[in-house]
């Protein structure tokens, strides 16, 4: 049986169709281009993530209200930067931010892996807010409890509002019992801010489209253990930022 449509643009004058075959190219380059396009794409949006975490580490430190205690920042064994936390409610809210983490290694820092902080609560609040947030680990078991995946702040890991200042109280203050302190910075409206109840998560996705491929293992299943391992000179270019920050403010035991 004849195809009808083929039929068409047979019958159709030479002129018509020899304009449809370069239409049709410049739609196939078109859609090539776009598609070529993502990975940039997704390497800026990396790559803006971990400038910005830098950034908030160097903004926490340097303001002399607000910093941590700097024997805490010597003793903490990983660092995770969250910029733009997003929380916002109407009588049910939600939380949720994209950020790095890294552990300290015997020479300085590790290849940070990517990660996430999602959440959500129940009571009553309204409006919206946009927070940096800075959450310092300091139990030894720091880098298995990050590497494992997902886990809730408040419940299989403690978590308690950080000190703050460079006097003596605040730098006897932190040794209490918390295995991890978290610091934000507001830049909106919100009532009720409260990081129990928050889950950590890697960022899979983003760890295989920066790093590629990592090894697994049975008890290292998305291969964030192996990467918290490997030293940040190794890491690429987009997540140095990141890793001079903490270079900066802190160095090496």
């Amino acid at each position: 049986m004849s195809n009808p449509f083929a039929n068409s643009i047979n019958r159709a004058p030479r002129f018509r169709r020899q304009a449809l075959v370069p239409g049709l190219a410049a739609f196939s380059l078109l859609a090539l281009s776009l598609t070529a396009a993502r990975p940039v794409q997704d390497s800026d949006k990396f790559a803006e993530r971990a400038k910005r975490a830098g950034e908030i580490l160097d903004e926490l430190v340097k303001s002399s209200d607000s910093a941590p205690p700097e024997s805490m920042l010597r003793q903490a064994t990983c660092i995770a930067a969250v910029p733009g936390v997003k929380q916002a409610g109407l009588g049910v809210g939600g939380r949720v931010g994209y950020g790095l983490a890294s552990c300290r290694l015997s020479g300085g820092w590790s290849a940070p892996t990517f990660m996430a902080l999602k959440g959500g609560s129940i009571g009553l609040q309204i409006g919206g807010q946009s927070a940096d947030m800075v959450l310092v680990f300091m139990n030894k078991n720091a880098a298995k409890t990050i590497a494992s995946s997902t886990f809730n702040l408040g419940g299989q890991a403690s978590v308690a509002a950080g000190p703050v200042g460079r006097n003596a109280t605040a730098e006897t203050d932190y040794k209490a019992s918390a295995e991890i302190y978290s610091y934000s910075r507001t830049k909106g409206l919100f009532a009720g801010i409260d990081l129990a109840g928050t889950k950590w998560e890697v960022d899979t996705k983003a760890n295989e489209k920066v790093y590629g491929a990592l090894p697994t293992t049975t008890a290292d299943k998305n291969g964030v253990g192996t990467l918290l391992a490997r030293e940040g000179s190794t890491a690429p270019a987009l997540v140095q930022p990141f890793l001079a920050s903490l270079a900066r403010h802190m160095p090496a035991r």
